[in-house]
């Protein structure tokens, strides 16, 4: 299965790119008990706040997802996605995303608890397996 879309309007975050690309190489979103999308997290999030900030954050860049988006067709700066959030209808075994599209927001967020995963859906079944 290939990675789903994210798309990030998170623009404080050190990942955020323009067109609501988000730049890391994985994004882990996160809330076990999750009953809506107000209830998860993107983990990944860090606040672009300083030069310290941004650098400590290029440990998880896709740097070859950015090389490769100005010369490919299609979007080429696609993180892989970690969740753990088994009550969403697309959790799936391994805590992969089994979303075609993953929607992160957070307007003004300052720390990751400021995100949400608005691609949730309460699955009711504690998650595929």
């Amino acid at each position: 299965m290939t990675n789903p879309v994210v798309k990030c309007s998170v623009d404080t975050c050190v990942h955020w790119l323009p067109d609501d690309a988000c730049g890391a190489a994985n994004i882990d979103v996160l809330d076990s008990q999750s009953k809506s999308a107000e209830e998860t997290k993107c983990k990944t999030f860090e606040l672009r706040s300083s030069a310290a900030n941004m650098v400590g954050a290029m440990d998880n860049a896709n740097w070859g997802g950015m090389v490769r988006e100005p010369f490919r067709e299609g979007r080429q700066i696609t993180p892989s996605v970690t969740c753990t959030v088994k009550d969403c209808a697309y959790w799936a075994a391994g805590d992969r995303c089994e979303a075609d599209t993953v929607d992160i927001t957070g307007s003004s967020a300052h720390t990751c608890e400021d995100t949400d995963c608005s691609t949730f859906e309460s699955g009711g079944h504690g998650g595929r397996s």
